[in-house]
């Protein structure tokens, strides 16, 4: 084997190796190679796994080093700097003692200085006719630059599915177009690292800004024609994301509009509905700017995201606005009434466009009498809304025809048994009141007894409720009597106020009701609703698990004394 000081040749030594017929003895195949791996300017070395040491180096190699002079461990590596840590020396060993070739792709090196860098290091057994048993030959190949693209991109990637993420669960969380498209314009401007962006609608053949971020507010409104070019009707064309950068590679309608907008990039996203563009979100930038592989990948999801969370929108709103309509049907009475104090209140117990199958209902009859109903159909969604509708609509037609409360829930009862399926059922309350005298005939069809709370007593049930409505075919409804007195106040409710649970499972319950009903004692009517469901609202800790509808009645006297209230209607929290 030959010392490093053999191997320095000089250029005295290349001409003799080149000269022909000098008689010298030609230089080993090991001799050779280091000459060759001398003034490389990639590190090589020599490491010798029977030495367990370097036994040469070339100048690129010692320049990697953190001390002029290194120190070496007891296997032969440097003490601190470039291959110091443990898995190169266990590399070193594998490829000396097993013979086996090994390539690191992305060796990490965190110089003294604070500089770091990349290395592809080969680890290469020699074979024995140019170097001794079990020596290993080191090559690195700087790949910093490839490998500091590869992870700016591979955090590009990363930072953009984060802005994705946050914009879905934007989406996710909110069923208000306006709202979605407002919060995604800012995520994906700041997503995108744009300049400027902005929403456009279509309206009335025309593309009009609704919103912008980092763009003056004044140029909302601004508004250009479908059939000229602008940036939302090139998106619109084309249903696709677009986008261009810089004056090259362009083409004239990119270009003509970069020019008109002074930008130096732009990048829009349409917003369709049934295939056809109703929006397009835009984000322009000053100067120019590449579109990498991700960004545009982002700008298509956003596209498909956004496209389907205003569909969805688009339907949720429509139901709403059916439910609405249905919950009018379902919930009504007169603003006033003469001699009487009424208030009333409902509460869905789910957010969004559902319908329950509460219901109640105040009947102006003839000779200053009062037809007032409450009840339940069980089940929630438009079937049961129809249901209700139903029994309603029967239970206030047989009222007028023939005000009596046994034969307002019989016919009820029928109604129930042919317009529903067997498995459905209803629960009913309905009370006959003469405002002149006080006389109130009332029966109850399996539904929670109304409370009476007579001036200076303690609050009561009325009586005990008869078979529920859809069950039987011969069930009779019977009715009861009483007097209202001036002062008399009545509550009618659904079981979703007496059902209410707390956190432990304890039920609201009757006892609380007829409490909170005797606290309610000096209120006038029209806030009684209001004060019944909060006391049960706090108790069930916000969280409600049934719909809750509630009708309070006070008699003031003989005359035009009635109070004009709206239905209250509460949110659902």
């Amino acid at each position: 084997m030959y010392s490093c000081a053999e191997v320095s040749v000089t250029g005295d030594v290349k001409d003799r190796i080149e000269s022909a017929g000098s008689g010298l003895p030609p230089l080993s195949d090991w001799a050779r190679l280091a000459l060759l791996l001398e003034g490389s300017s990639f590190p090589a070395a020599l490491w010798s796994g029977a030495e367990l040491r370097f036994r040469w180096t070339n100048r690129a190699f010692l320049d990697l080093m953190d001390d002029a002079r290194p120190q070496w461990d007891l296997l032969g590596m440097p003490v601190r700097g470039f291959l110091s840590d443990t898995r190169s020396a266990v590399r070193f060993i594998d490829a000396a003692y097993t013979g086996q070739a090994f390539t690191d792709p992305e060796y990490e090196y965190h110089a003294s200085w604070g500089e770091t860098s990349f290395w592809q290091l080969s680890y290469l057994p020699m074979p024995a006719r140019i170097g001794d048993p079990f020596d290993v030959l080191l090559l690195g190949i700087d790949v910093t630059p490839q490998v500091s693209m590869r992870r700016a991109i591979e955090r590009e990637h990363a930072d953009l599915r984060s802005a994705m993420g946050l914009i879905n669960t934007t989406i996710l969380s909110s069923l208000d177009a306006e709202e979605i498209l407002q919060r995604v314009l800012v995520e994906a401007t700041e997503a995108f690292k744009a300049d400027w962006g902005w929403l456009a609608e279509r309206e009335n053949g025309s593309w009009v800004f609704r919103n912008v971020h980092g763009w003056p507010t004044e140029m909302i409104g601004l508004s250009f024609r479908e059939d000229e070019l602008s940036l939302p009707s090139l998106a619109a064309r084309s249903c696709s994301v677009e986008y261009a950068t810089g004056t090259k590679s362009v083409s004239d309608e990119h270009l003509e509009l970069m020019q008109r907008h002074d930008i130096g990039a732009f990048l829009m996203v349409p917003v369709l509905h049934r295939g056809q563009a109703t929006g397009v979100m835009g984000f322009c930038w000053d100067v120019e700017t590449p579109f990498t592989p991700a960004m545009v990948e982002l700008a298509e999801k956003l596209a498909v995201s956004l496209s389907l969370a205003l569909e969805n929108a688009r339907l949720y709103d429509s139901e709403r606005r059916i439910t609405r309509t249905l919950q009018s049907a379902l919930f009504s009475a007169p603003a006033s009434v003469p001699g009487l104090q009424l208030g009333h209140l409902y509460h869905s117990a789910s957010a969004g466009a559902h319908v329950g199958g509460d219901f109640y209902d105040v009947i102006q009859l003839e000779n200053q009498r009062l037809g007032l109903m409450v009840g339940d159909v069980a089940g929630r969604g438009v079937e049961v809304a129809a249901l209700t509708t139903l029994i309603k609509s029967a239970m206030r037609a047989e009222a007028m025809r023939l005000p009596s409360p046994g034969s307002v829930l019989g016919h009820a009862n029928d109604i129930m048994l042919r317009g529903g399926a067997p498995e459905e059922f209803a629960t009913a309350f309905f009370g006959l009141l003469d405002n002149i005298t006080g006389h109130f005939s009332y029966c109850l069809a399996g539904h929670p007894s109304p409370v009476l709370l007579r001036d200076g007593a303690d609050p009561v049930f009325l009586a005990e409720p008869h078979m529920v409505l859809g069950v039987r075919q011969d069930s009779r409804y019977n009715a009861s009597e009483t007097v209202l007195d001036p002062g008399d106040l009545l509550v009618m409710y659904t079981d979703g106020l007496t059902e209410a649970k707390n956190r432990h499972g304890e039920r609201y319950g009757t006892d609380r009701l007829l409490e909170n009903v005797a606290m309610c004692a000096a209120e006038p009517a029209e806030e009684v609703p209001e004060s019944l469901f909060l006391s049960a609202f706090s108790f069930a800790d916000g969280h409600l698990e049934d719909d809750v509808a509630i009708m309070a009645l006070r008699r003031t006297g003989s005359g035009p004394d009635g109070i004009v209230q709206g239905r209250l209607e509460l949110a659902c929290a």
